[in-house]
């Protein structure tokens, strides 16, 4: 998800050119990877392992 965002951000946000697009999106992902991997390991995963426990719990 991280090079999607990435290359989406680089198309509509950053300035570039044809020819460095590439490496300005290389760039853009590599600044943006910490915090995406922060954002799922700490946020995001045990938020929506809770929710799918709750929602698909098994009842014994």
């Amino acid at each position: 998800m991280c090079p999607t965002m990435s290359l989406i951000a680089t198309a509509l946000f950053k300035n570039f050119q044809a020819t460095g697009f590439i490496g300005t999106w290389l760039q853009t992902a590599v600044i943006n990877f910490p915090m995406a991997i922060g954002w799922q390991i700490f946020l995001c995963g045990p938020a929506v392992r809770f929710l799918f426990r709750t929602i698909f719990r098994k009842d014994n």
